[in-house]
């Protein structure tokens, strides 16, 4: 059936592609009932229908009735995407760049956004690439932010020497013995000098955190604000973390820790003693090439009462910070609170020479909905997977006074 409209006294007909090529347009003009016919295209037919449509609109004002609306409204509620431009972030129009060309700011958000829609294209454009369990790795400005909240805040990661691994297991040679320095005359044979050294293995194990996000949240991630608070949430957690494993890692499923790894030597208590006489005891069972940079490592409870020690003439021992963000010290060493120490041990010594922290740099994420705890409460779990290692590489720079009453 072919389409017929009037306009103008003209009655235009949609001809077949069969009469006509789209190019050719046939006219014919009878009066009918005043009405001249024209075929045409369909195309054209179309074309005219909507000319016709926007004189009419135009002859009964819609068309500026509908601009006034638009204006009122724009002018009553402000477009929603518009409350939040400088935060907001077009996925689709964003990925239209070259990854190269983004700052910093895009690819955070760009990744989370990815992440939290599970849309691979974008991860997999923004990510450095995939584990063997199928995760996304951190872009680098995502894995800094993470990082830069752990070291802004006190843990102990700024504590040990962190070392760049590149594979998940890594050997270092330790300095069991020194040389041996012998005296000898001109010509005369020198006796062999031999260092003995040891063997320490750093292995990378697995530490995985996971964030329920209500959907709520994950609504509003599209504001930088949002991001940098769950970005916080992990950091928050994954440092906690590495405080413990650092101190005491069980060695097996998690790096080992420097006060339960073997090698520093033990200074026992001594019940009578005074609490001074065993911390000077310890203090000097330091070897000096150590004493330089060492510090106190101690839990909450046995700063209180390292607190109340005085010397022989009643002088206080404890020193208070003499500037925002400096520690405090006891006998003139810098105290570190270290919770995760038994308090039945206080450490003293040099952990940067005492203690390495592997860091595989290889931080992983996942999104899901299907767990049971996400499906139930409208949840969006986000696992991230961060690899490291630990162990002490260097026993004699570190000193433990144990069995504290």
């Amino acid at each position: 059936m072919k389409k017929k409209i009037i306009i103008d006294g003209v009655e235009y007909i949609a001809k077949d592609a069969s009469e006509a090529s789209a190019e050719e347009v046939a006219v014919e003009e009878t009066p009918v009932a005043d009405t001249a016919e024209e075929t045409v295209d369909e195309a054209v037919l179309d074309t005219k229908i909507d000319e016709a449509s926007e004189k009419i609109l135009a002859k009964l004002g819609i068309s500026e009735i509908n601009q006034k609306l638009k204006e009122i409204q724009d002018q009553i509620k402000p477009a929603t995407k518009q409350s939040k431009v400088s935060d907001l972030i077009d996925l689709e129009k964003l990925m239209k760049k070259d990854v190269s060309q983004m700052t910093a700011r895009e690819k955070i958000i760009g990744f989370f956004q990815g992440m939290i829609q599970n849309n691979h294209p974008v991860m997999k454009a923004l990510s450095e690439g995939t584990d063997a369990d199928g995760g996304y790795l951190f872009p680098n400005e995502f894995r800094n932010e993470i990082l830069r909240d752990i070291l802004e805040t006190p843990h102990m990661r700024s504590e040990v020497t962190v070392v760049p691994m590149k594979r998940d297991v890594m050997n270092i040679p330790t300095l069991a013995s020194g040389p041996q320095v012998t005296w000898t005359q001109e010509n005369a044979t020198k006796t062999t000098t031999s260092a003995h050294f040891g063997q320490v293995t750093l292995t990378v194990k697995k530490m995985a955190a996971i964030l329920y996000a209500s959907d709520e949240l994950i609504d509003d991630s599209a504001d930088i604000d949002v991001v940098n608070f769950i970005i916080s949430l992990f950091s928050e957690r994954i440092g906690d973390e590495e405080d413990r494993v650092i101190t005491q890692g069980n060695g097996t499923t998690q790096p080992t820790g420097y006060s339960t790894g073997s090698g520093p030597a033990s200074v026992t208590f001594n019940n009578s003693l005074s609490l001074f006489d065993n911390l000077t005891e310890l203090e000097y069972a330091l070897p000096n090439r150590y004493q330089a940079n060492a510090k106190f490592y101690i839990n909450r409870a046995n700063i209180k009462e390292l607190r109340k020690v005085k010397d022989s003439t009643g002088r206080y021992l404890w020193s208070d910070p003499i500037a925002p963000g400096q520690p405090a010290t006891f006998h003139g060493y810098p105290v570190v609170e270290d919770n995760y120490l038994s308090e039945a041990t206080i450490v003293f010594g040099d952990l940067k020479k005492a203690y390495w922290l592997g860091d595989r740099q290889r931080m992983t994420v996942k999104v899901t909905q299907d767990t049971e705890t996400a499906f139930t409460k409208d949840q969006t779990a986000i696992r991230v997977v961060s690899r490291i290692a630990g162990n002490i590489v260097q026993p004699y720079a570190i000193k433990k006074l144990v069995s504290i009453p």
